[in-house]
């Protein structure tokens, strides 16, 4: 039996995308094991969360056949201008496209578009203890554990510890 060839597109996130992008969202808050929130939000409760995205820190969705299937941002890692070259990122897939390499395909993108014009040295992902595909995914990517920090959150009445991974790329 023959597989048909799919071809994933990245590109940056528009707004039309917003409700797909927080459907994606609320799909991994009701598996509870990948965010902060413990019920779903709206468009409207993230707007100052789009609103942050810029050239330097960007939103990209990928897409199959035209159809969003997941999101990257690159966020800001913390105000003060001394971490500027560093970013935090986050990567949410719809459950449908799981294990089709579009994690991969992401971190793989964000690598060229650092070393093209974005020119960030280091970037953190902060990763749940129970979001093991994740944690592999960035593992097997060049990523580092670098530290956990334990019962550091509470979502739903349960204290959850946080695995920071990183990754320095080189500077020209």
């Amino acid at each position: 039996m023959m597989t048909k060839q799919v071809t994933v597109k990245i590109r940056r996130a528009q707004p039309d995308d917003q409700q797909v992008i927080i459907d994606i969202f609320n799909e991994a808050v009701l598996a509870g094991i990948a965010t902060d929130e413990s019920k779903p939000v709206t468009v409207d409760q993230r707007q100052d969360w789009f609103a942050q995205f810029d050239e330097r820190h960007p939103l990209w969705v990928a897409t199959i056949d035209g159809t969003v299937v997941g999101w990257c941002a690159l966020e800001n890692f913390y105000p003060n201008h001394a971490y500027r070259d560093s970013a935090e990122i986050a990567i949410y897939i719809h459950k449908r496209a799981h294990r089709h390499g579009i994690g991969r395909l992401f971190l793989n993108y964000v690598g060229q578009q650092i070393k093209n014009h974005l020119h960030f040295k280091t970037v953190i992902a902060y990763i749940y203890e129970r979001n093991q595909p994740s944690q592999g995914l960035f593992s097997s990517c060049g990523y580092e554990k670098w530290g956990h920090m334990p019962n550091i959150s509470k979502v739903d009445g349960e204290y959850r510890e946080l695995k920071i991974y990183g990754k320095n790329f080189p500077t020209a």
